[in-house]
């Protein structure tokens, strides 16, 4: 018994660590054969279970504070880690800094000609959307799909859509009304004159950090899938390469996973804020529209390189997607050093938005052809969040025309089958159009007509973007 309380104090005083000349044994007899440690302390040895209970009366005391002691170490090893990710925040949203939330819409518009000239392939993409037979063709993925949502609506991570507004889920905790109040006015004067809103400082540095450390965490634990696309384009047309339309690698999220409480926190605020707008008085083009579900969290990263996604359109096809809503998690983010710019360019053109993804950054826009968009080359990681918000009449339609689609299939499905049966000799076969059952819902047409394909989502039922 001497002979382990000596070891233990020899433990304390040398922090718990053993050289090489005096290898760990166990606390009371000495041995140096299958071991074990002390799981709170994580400094004295045991042979087994019987003699560490043995030894416990002696050892409780210095094991708490051995414990102490560690965990004081580690707590400072973490701020010191955690200071200067503090400080390059506060440094770089010191211009820009408020009380709270602000919007800056306005500093991110250039008339267009100033910009980059509007690019043909938003012409096309435009033009391309009009043609007949697209929307049908799109619509007719969102049969099964619409289904299983009414089925599984409130079973948790098995739904792809949640709703909004069934409790009162107040903006930034209690005490913040004003601001919550002037955001939300902001962000509809905002969609009214632009078509777009953007909010800097939305949740402020310490959540920030928080759910820029969740979000690593998933990617380094390989939780993430490549982008992957599919094309409606004509059967002559080229093949583009998948990593050719969009670079990024994503994860969908409902927010009740273990390890996403925070970004759970984050989807929570967003949509308060867009409760809020569509429902306040005087709330412009926002009171055309019902808002009461969204989609998961589309966690994204673009992992540099050149990383890029091409123009395209969320919602082209009236899926029933009227706001797309991303949040940003880059430190320290210069587009002349490291590109990866949101260029928005809303109808008609005249202007263009060049939005970079700085940390702690909201950003909200009409997901349909009012703004084709793109994600300019990024040539150091960069992460985002987005989440889509339905409007209850479009949606509705669009999981109608989806039924009524899927129901034409069935049918000649059925049709040829019989055909197959009632005859002895096989007839030629019959190929099956893909493009009659598309993966996913369509965002565009030919190479800006990509979209996710469904086992990139988390579930089949997700719609994609």
């Amino acid at each position: 018994m001497s002979r382990g309380r000596g070891k233990v104090r020899d433990l304390v005083s040398h922090s718990g660590s053993n050289s090489a000349m005096d290898p760990p044994r166990c606390s009371i007899c000495g041995t140096q054969r299958q071991l074990l440690r002390c799981a709170k302390c994580k400094a004295v040895y045991y042979c087994s279970p019987a003699h560490q209970h043995l030894h416990w009366p002696d050892h409780r005391t210095e094991c708490r504070l051995l414990t102490r002691q560690k965990l004081y170490s580690s707590n400072n090893n973490k701020q010191q880690q955690l200071q200067p990710l503090q400080q390059a925040v506060a440094s770089a949203n010191l211009e820009g800094s408020g009380a709270g939330a602000n919007c800056s819409t306005a500093q991110m518009m250039t008339p267009a000609h100033q910009a980059q000239s509007w690019p043909a392939e938003v012409d096309n993409l435009l033009n391309l959307l009009g043609q007949p037979g697209i929307q049908e063709k799109a619509a007719a993925a969102e049969t099964e799909a619409g289904q299983r949502q009414q089925q599984q609506h409130h079973h948790g991570e098995k739904s792809s859509s949640y709703q909004i507004g069934l409790a009162d889920a107040s903006f930034m905790g209690s005490g913040s009304e004003r601001r919550y109040e002037d955001l939300c006015r902001n962000i509809i004067s905002d969609m009214n004159q632009y078509g777009l809103s953007v909010v800097d400082d939305f949740l402020g540095m310490e959540t920030g950090l928080k759910i820029l450390n969740e979000v690593r965490s998933m990617y380094n634990a390989g939780a993430f899938q490549d982008g992957q696309v599919v094309t409606n384009q004509t059967p002559d047309a080229p093949v583009v390469r998948g990593d050719k339309i969009r670079g990024d690698k994503i994860k969908w999220v409902g927010g009740n996973e273990p390890g996403c409480s925070n970004v759970w926190y984050l989807t929570n605020q967003i949509d308060s804020v867009v409760y809020r707008v569509n429902t306040m008085k005087d709330n412009g083009i926002l009171g055309n529209y019902h808002i009461r579900e969204r989609t998961r969290a589309m966690v994204a990263c673009y992992p540099g390189s050149g990383t890029h996604y091409v123009m395209h359109v969320d919602n082209p096809q009236k899926d029933g997607r009227v706001i797309t809503a991303i949040y940003y998690l880059n430190i320290n983010w210069d587009a002349r050093e490291s590109g990866g710019i949101l260029r928005i360019r809303p109808t008609p053109g005249t202007t263009v938005a060049d939005i970079e993804p700085k940390f702690d950054r909201l950003i909200f826009f009409w997901s349909d052809i009012r703004n084709p968009h793109e994600v300019q080359p990024a040539h150091r990681t960069r992460y985002a969040i987005t989440v889509w918000y339905f409007d209850a009449k479009e949606r509705e339609e669009a999981l109608i025309r989806a039924k009524l689609e899927n129901s034409k299939t069935n049918n000649l499905v059925a049709q040829v089958q019989s055909q197959l049966d009632s005859t002895t000799t096989p007839p030629a076969p019959i190929a099956s159009s893909s493009s009659s059952l598309p993966a996913s819902m369509s965002t565009g047409t030919g190479a800006l007509n990509a979209n996710v394909s469904s086992n990139s989502c988390a579930t089949s039922s997700e719609i994609c973007t």
